[in-house]
């Protein structure tokens, strides 16, 4: 079996969910874009929620930490440098600063050289000037988390992620000359991200599940009503059916006994009178001609017949009146036609009967247009649906630019029934005709 294209296959998946989309009904589809805007407005909110309680958080940092640094005595300028200066600096950050969370201190000069730290080894080497740092120069504040791999970082590399506060330092004249740089474990704005994090994400699932279980409540009682607006009109419909092909069935009888056997008869007093004629008898030609009018009528009644009797066919079991369908086909033309039937119950006698003759109507498009040499009818069950397909090998679309009124009527009755027709064409060549209705079953008498 050769295995249908990717191409083909997409193509065919977004035409079951075109047809899904439209067989929901408005309420369905409204439900359905109201969950999907409630899904994206809860992921929406989730992400900023957290996004903004971190925002918040690190500005709680930073105050703190600008709180404390507006308590150290002066950081001395560049150009009265003392000891007495650098060592009252120094005792105050250590007491007031260092220890507990803040894991490092560092004061940043404008040209990258960091003159001052409560680490020694850091005292007097040049780096690239942070971008916190760069910012506070500009600003006087600004908060991030640090990058661990960055070379002023070596001595806290094993820290992991840590949050840096960069405050300015102004001088005596006013002058920004230092940014101290504040490095605090971030472990404790983890911990509270992620039990604020946690409790947005429970807020919302709940509200969304909330959302969720009024909308099912909804599409079920919705889906229920629908449900037993079907039952109601395929009942209808059956008894429609039904009438119908009580209907047919007389008729077939009728013209079979009321005019088929007349016929005959007419047929059978014709050849008698000419048989008692001489051949080259003017009234002897003229019963001939009469008898071969007979004759021609006859078969015209017969085919008429056998098209009526397959439709019966179809109220008796669908796999038949398809098998005598393509019997027909055979006996008639040089199609090869072959016949899958796919299905464990039988469908309702409305839906059989639409089948039928949608197959049929398949068949004699195929017959007309396609110049084919071979057709496959495929009759399946999918899910919750009755399927059609009638693939043929022919010449595709070039001979059916215009599709005729059987297919128009086809297509309005389907749709009449909740159902579709389709036609696409096929990679190898032909075209493949599907029919599908909601399976419904034939319904126990």
């Amino acid at each position: 079996m050769v295995q249908e294209p990717l191409t083909q296959r997409a193509r065919r998946s977004v035409s079951n969910l075109r047809s899904d989309w439209i067989e929901i009904g408005g309420l369905g589809r409204l439900a359905v874009v109201g969950i999907v805007l409630a899904a994206v407005v809860t992921l929406v909110l989730g992400f900023s929620i957290t996004r903004s309680a971190r925002g918040h958080l690190l500005d709680a940092r930073a105050a703190m930490v600008v709180a404390i640094v507006d308590e150290l005595p002066p950081f001395f300028d560049s150009d009265q440098s003392s000891f007495a200066a650098l060592a009252a600096f120094d005792v105050a950050v250590r007491v007031t600063m260092v220890g507990g969370e803040t894991v490092r201190v560092k004061v940043w000069g404008p040209d990258g050289e960091i003159v001052y730290s409560d680490a020694d080894e850091l005292e007097g080497q040049t780096f690239e000037l942070p971008e916190g740092a760069v910012a506070a120069f500009a600003t006087g504040l600004d908060v991030g988390i640090s990058d661990p791999s960055t070379p002023d970082h070596y001595l806290d590399s094993d820290q992991g992620e840590l949050i840096e506060v960069f405050v300015s330092l102004p001088s005596e004249s006013g002058l920004t000359l230092h940014v101290i740089e504040v490095e605090q474990d971030a472990t404790g704005l983890n911990h509270a991200l992620s039990q604020i994090t946690r409790n947005v994400w429970i807020s919302i699932g709940i509200g969304l599940i909330a959302i969720g279980l009024v909308m099912a409540v909804g599409i079920a009682a919705r889906t229920r009503e629908v449900n037993r607006r079907r039952r109601q009109a395929e009942g209808l419909l059956e008894a429609s059916f039904k009438a119908q092909e009580q209907e047919r069935a007389r008729v077939v009888s009728a013209l079979h006994d009321d005019i088929g056997q007349p016929m005959y008869r007419l047929l059978y007093g014709l050849e008698g009178s000419r048989a008692k004629l001489e051949e080259s008898d003017p009234v002897a030609v003229e019963l001939r001609n009469l008898s071969d009018v007979v004759r021609e009528m006859d078969e015209t009644l017969r085919k008429e017949l056998r098209l009526l009797h397959f439709e019966l066919a179809a109220d008796t079991g669908l796999a038949t009146a398809i098998g005598e369908l393509a019997e027909m086909t055979r006996a008639e033309t040089d199609l090869e036609v072959d016949v899958r039937i796919d299905l464990d119950t039988e469908p309702s006698a409305a839906s059989r009967t639409e089948m039928y003759r949608a197959a049929r109507e398949a068949i004699m498009n195929v017959r007309k247009h396609a110049e084919a040499s071979a057709v496959v009818v495929h009759l399946y069950r999918k899910s919750n649906r009755l399927i059609l397909d009638v693939t043929d090998d022919g010449t595709g679309f070039s001979g059916m630019s215009n599709p005729g009124l059987g297919l128009s009527t086809t297509k309005q009755r389907f749709a009449a029934l909740d159902g579709d027709v389709t036609l696409e064409p096929q990679p190898s060549g032909g075209i493949r005709f599907r029919a599908w209705l909601p399976f419904i079953e034939e319904m126990s008498s």
